[in-house]
């Protein structure tokens, strides 16, 4: 008990901090996520208030503020945009390498290695069963909109290597966060609902009396029941490292009312994966984009109600008319009015026409359209599409302005790709994944260095598309001086391996595509003794030519007594054709 009361005091200091992002979250939760977040869900204010919650959906009622979608597709927009540039489903988006910064020199069996492992991640996280893209998009919309996402990463015992992990999206509201002391998210305290039913099939047993009644009448078995999952850096160590009791990282489920521990345990690896979009310091939020996009969106949803009301006036404008009893004007198509036109044919019954102007308050809607567009980075995605008659070496260079542009905005991101690869890597080798008689062993080449992830995205292979453009430039311009020099040796100079192994890595090939170093010696010294026996054969023939040209210029010396005396002079012994 006295270990739940500390892990709730611990729970509610970190609301107290979290309370200044929340008005900023809900705002921008009812303009770009109306149906996701449940921000003004306070678990803090008992059950009753979340069985109340839970009695129907709050995204219509939010959504009614709404009067413009361009924040809604633009985050979707951006997020899917994000998605296909950094973590795309239909490749590999990253790698693992040495971390020795100070050579690029990686042998064949390590980056065949790296190839291996990452094949193996993007495969497993693909496998529906896991849920990894479904989490993955809503962590990434949550950042994209509210400047956080978070992603639970959890042990499948029950598979096997095909689907060994679970996925599940963490909704920002539920989660109080606390970072360490470089400023890293180590602690979570996520404060959910289940219901009793749900609760008794996930512990069973180890639920309390009061849950396991509930769970057990048809009436209540659906009863809401508040839950904390707290994940906290374990203070204490003992001896028996291998016990998730004694693990880095303590693990805690209880409900909350009853303070009943359902589950207590531990991980080698911090399992929420935070992404951030901007973290200042040690903060465990940050703003996302539509931080300072907030202002023009609400401005636009204001004036788009105030263009929506003179549109209605124009097409439907208010009538004025005299006092004398009339009723109600009739303004159907077709219905008559009788009594509303004076003897001399004068409409009793006016319009009130205030000269409302709907397409000037649409200019100004289309200016702030794009300008949200612009802080939102959807019209960075247009700028391969709106040439698609470049060439390519335009569309390198536009690649490249296009990930220079994107880098500094994927650049948190990387920090959380690093750490779910982490995650990732630490529950496979709890499983033995990487000893010697396992498919993923690590070779012996990478056997006692350090190893991280190594990033290689589309927006990493466009910002580098540079390099490819520049030996272009370089090639082109070298060919231009050989022939004005008329020597064509200026060419040699050019590393052609070099070339083709960072054209391989910029355009994202794998390595497995080249040769082995030991396969291209072999492949070589074959090449240049194929070459020798041709000069040999070549030397042959010549050899051939020459002894008949000897012969036949040894009968013309025998037949001519000018060339004769001359061959005396030179010294030369000329032996005649058929003699010894």
């Amino acid at each position: 008990m006295g270990v739940v009361e500390d892990l709730l005091d611990r729970q509610a200091a970190l609301a107290k901090d979290r309370s200044q992002w929340e008005q900023h979250w809900l705002d921008v939760a009812n303009y770009a996520l109306p149906n996701v977040d449940r921000f003004d869900r306070l678990f803090n204010n008992g059950a009753g208030q979340i069985d109340g919650w839970a009695s129907g959906p709050k995204g219509p009622d939010r959504a009614r503020a709404i009067y413009d979608t361009t924040s809604l597709w633009a985050v979707d927009r951006g997020v899917a945009g994000f998605m296909s540039l950094i973590t795309p489903q239909s490749e590999t988006w990253h790698g693992i390498a040495s971390v020795d910064a100070m050579t690029d020199d990686v042998d064949q069996e390590t980056e065949e290695w790296s190839d291996r492992f990452a094949n193996y991640l993007h495969k497993m996280r693909n496998n529906p069963q896991t849920g990894f893209w479904v989490s993955h998009k809503s962590a990434l919309r949550a950042m994209w909109a509210l400047g956080t996402g978070i992603q639970f990463v959890s042990e499948n015992l029950q598979r096997g290597a095909d689907a060994p992990m679970s996925y599940r999206y963490v909704q920002l509201s539920e989660s109080y966060l606390a970072t360490n002391y470089e400023g890293v998210v180590d602690t979570n305290f996520r404060c959910f609902t289940k219901t009793a039913a749900q609760c008794v099939a996930k512990w069973g047993e180890r639920c309390s009396a009061d849950i396991r009644a509930k769970a057990a009448d048809a009436k209540t078995r659906d009863r809401m029941v508040e839950l904390v999952h707290a994940v906290l850096p374990r203070a204490e160590r003992g001896s028996g490292l291998n016990s998730r009791r004694n693990a880095a990282w303590a693990e805690f489920y209880f409900e909350r009312r009853t303070k009943h521990v359902l589950h207590e345990g531990g991980f080698n690896a911090f399992p929420y994966v935070v992404y951030h979009w901007n973290q200042m310091g040690h903060e465990a939020y940050s703003e996302g984009p539509m931080a300072l996009a907030l202002a023009e969106v609400k401005s636009l949803n204001a004036l788009s109600k105030d263009a929506l009301m003179a549109s209605q006036q124009a097409v439907n404008p208010p009538t004025a008319s005299i006092d004398d009893g009339f009723g109600r004007v009739n303004l159907n198509p077709g219905k008559n009015n009788p009594g509303l036109m004076s003897p001399e044919g004068r409409l009793l019954v006016q319009p009130i026409v205030t000269a409302p102007r709907p397409d000037f308050a649409e200019s100004i809607l289309n200016i702030k359209r794009e300008q949200i567009k612009e802080s939102l980075y959807v019209n960075l995605w247009q700028l391969l599409i709106n040439s698609p008659s470049m060439t390519a070496t335009e569309a390198l260079i536009r690649a490249e302005e296009k990930g220079q542009l994107l880098g500094p905005a994927a650049a948190s991101l990387y920090t959380g790709i690093a750490r779910l690869v982490d995650v990732e890597t630490q529950y496979l080798a709890d499983r033995g994944a990487f000893e010697p008689d396992q498919p993923l062993a690590v070779p012996d080449t990478m056997q006692g260095g350090d190893i991280a992830v190594q990033m290689d995205t589309p927006l990493d292979r466009m910002r580098r598309s540079g390099e490819v453009t520049g030996m272009q430039r370089t090639l082109e311009f070298g060919a231009t001086i050989a022939q004005l020099k008329q020597n064509p040796k200026i060419l040699e100079k050019f590393d052609a391996d070099t070339m083709l192994d960072t054209a391989r890595k910029v355009f994202g090939a794998p390595a497995s595509m080249f040769k082995t170093e030991e396969e291209l010696a072999a492949a070589r010294e074959e090449a240049a003794q194929m070459e020798q026996m041709m000069q040999a054969m070549q030397m042959a023939q010549a050899g051939g030519a020459a002894a008949k040209a000897v012969g036949e210029g040894a009968q013309a010396v025998e037949g001519s007594p000018a060339l004769a005396a001359m061959a005396a002079g030179a010294g030369w012994r000329v032996r005649p054709v058929g003699r010894d």
